[in-house]
């Protein structure tokens, strides 16, 4: 394929990695909120052993985290340069970092303008930096098959399946998720989960009427398993997603940071 924009990049993201993603788990305020409260909560994960809490007996697709860092050694460089300016949230070093056309939407806007609009990286603590710094944690992959120029954070867009509805499907991402009766800290657990996939059912989160989910209602493909997990504990396929392009001068950009479909 001849040089790739990102006009052309969305439909092809949509159509081979996106697989069929909408829904409120990719809402800002939610993948926002998600990140922004991760660090502050409770290690309610690392508790499931502890108490002795035994694993779910589910027949589940797995969807692993990515346990080698990319094989091109320009990206790992870039990945790495990402993840120091994030850490020292740093706006200029960002900017070097990101296309001057980074889209943000899927509705035509984008640009640094609409980014920085859009995200206020200039302050402190800002909601960008959480984001970005989760997204590297969990790691990616090459969302377009036989494609090395296009990456993706994080791996549950980028490695998500394609037999598998992404619009009503989250994936855990952590090791130990307590699955509970309730929608709540305190309520009991019924088993612990690791990374698998496992249908969501969006009228019984909760809050029920509220954008932003706290608990996610999740079951197991034949509804023998069901419970609440803690947010923090799942992402969507379709929840924010960076993704970045290297050029015919090898050099990458960020050139998208989206949610939805």
């Amino acid at each position: 394929m001849k040089k790739i924009t990102f006009t052309l990049l969305l439909p092809i993201l949509i159509l081979s990695a996106c697989k069929q993603q909408e829904s409120e788990l990719a809402s800002s305020a939610t993948a926002n909120q998600e990140t922004a409260t991760q660090d502050t909560l409770p290690d309610i994960t690392a508790a499931a052993a502890a108490a002795g809490i035994a694993n779910c007996q589910v027949q589940a697709e797995t969807l692993l985290p990515p346990d080698n860092p990319p094989s091109d050694t320009s990206l790992v460089a870039y990945l790495q340069e990402m993840e120091q300016v994030v850490q020292a949230q740093n706006p200029e070093g960002l900017r070097k970092l990101v296309s001057p056309d980074i889209s943000t939407g899927f509705d035509g806007s984008g640009g640094w303008s609409d980014f920085a609009r859009q995200w206020h990286p200039e302050n402190e603590g800002a909601e960008v930096w959480l984001l970005l710094e989760h997204l590297l944690r969990l790691g990616g992959g090459y969302p377009v098959e036989g494609r090395k120029d296009i990456f993706a954070l994080p791996y549950v867009y980028s490695n998500w399946p394609d037999s598998i509805d992404a619009f009503m499907h989250v994936a855990v991402v952590k090791t130990g998720a307590i699955l509970r009766e309730e929608p709540a800290a305190n309520a009991s657990a019924v088993c612990s989960l690791n990374q698998v996939i496992l249908k969501v059912d969006y009228g019984k989160s909760y809050p029920e009427d509220a954008p932003q989910k706290e608990w996610w209602h999740v079951e197991s493909a034949d509804g023998e398993l069901q419970g609440y997990l803690h947010h923090p504990d799942v992402h969507s396929p379709v929840g924010y997603r960076a993704i970045f392009n290297k050029n015919k001068r090898g050099k990458w950009q960020m050139t998208a940071l989206v949610a939805g479909d």
